[in-house]
């Protein structure tokens, strides 16, 4: 990357933080802005890979017409109409503004509020953080964004500081794919008090994976290019099946917070609707979801 670029992270939770720390260990200029995460993380360090990193600067307000070569949202969906909101009023801006999502996310409302497109990146792996402690369990697919020039400035900087991100030219299929993964197997965590590894060992639960994804797979491939569901299907029982980690799903519901569960698993019931699917799994996961919530 050469020279050091200035970064403001938006949503300073166990990605956020993640990103931010291991861009600052390479001496780009990096700012978290964030809420109780941040907050909840205090002074000093953080571990990642058993590897300690110092903590950015903390903001708890986004600072006023700042200009940054790069502004990443990593906040939670229910909270990025509010965190673009922000950037709006701040009149802060950046040449490339990223948006770390969990899948297909419709974000093209926030483009015309400030003025360029924000770039999608998904990240396929999974993050917890606790105390000064963020967990990471990766997969082979790593990290992916878009195959823009934007697209491409971004993987190559993530890239620089250690995180494993590219660009592709089938991001849209990846992300349909990630989504399936989502409505598969997050909420199923959150419900059953499961990691996913405990998921697919126990022959009840991963029935329901089975059907939750068979649903996924035949609402979304009316609308997007996708590969066989056998080979998805593979892939995602290959990468998945062994990490011992909680969803962030199942983290929400502890930590008494809103999930996304009504972006993706409800997602895939709109399109059933549409397209004269039954997402009768969906249906019952979300259900049994919004109890919890409540």
């Amino acid at each position: 990357m050469g020279d050091k670029k200035k970064v403001l992270i938006c949503g300073a939770g166990s990605i956020g933080i993640y990103m931010g720390a291991l861009l600052h260990a390479k001496k780009h200029h990096v700012q978290l802005f964030g809420r109780r995460k941040l907050n909840d993380v205090g002074v000093g360090n953080i571990v990642i890979h058993d590897k300690i990193f110092d903590i950015p600067e903390k903001l708890f307000k986004i600072p006023r017409n700042k200009k940054y070569d790069f502004i990443f949202i990593t906040s939670k969906l229910y909270d990025f109409a509010k965190v673009v909101r922000l950037l709006k009023k701040s009149k802060s801006d950046a040449k490339i503004i990223g948006a770390v999502q969990n899948g297909l996310v419709d974000i093209s409302k926030a483009y015309n509020l400030l003025g360029k497109r924000i770039i999608p990146i998904v990240a396929f792996s999974g993050f917890n953080i606790k105390g000064n402690v963020i967990s990471v369990h990766p997969t082979p697919t790593g990290w992916k964004t878009e195959f823009s020039e934007n697209g491409k400035k971004i993987a190559k900087l993530l890239h620089s500081a250690g995180i494993p991100c590219t660009s592709d030219k089938k991001f849209d299929e990846l992300r349909a794919e990630k989504t399936i993964v989502n409505c598969s197997l997050n909420c199923l965590s959150a419900v059953e008090r499961k990691t996913f590894k405990e998921l697919f060992e126990t022959k009840r639960t991963r029935k329901r994976i089975e059907k939750l994804f068979e649903e996924c797979y035949d609402a979304l491939r009316q609308r997007y290019p996708l590969k066989k569901s056998e080979i998805i299907k593979k892939r995602m029982f290959k990468h998945w099946k062994n990490l011992n980690h909680y969803s962030s799903t199942y983290q929400d519901i502890i930590s008494g917070r809103k999930t996304e569960a009504e972006y993706f698993n409800g997602y895939i019931i709109q399109l059933g609707e549409k397209y004269n699917i039954s997402t009768k799994n969906n249906q019952e996961v979300l259900k049994e979801i919004k109890k919890l919530e409540r």
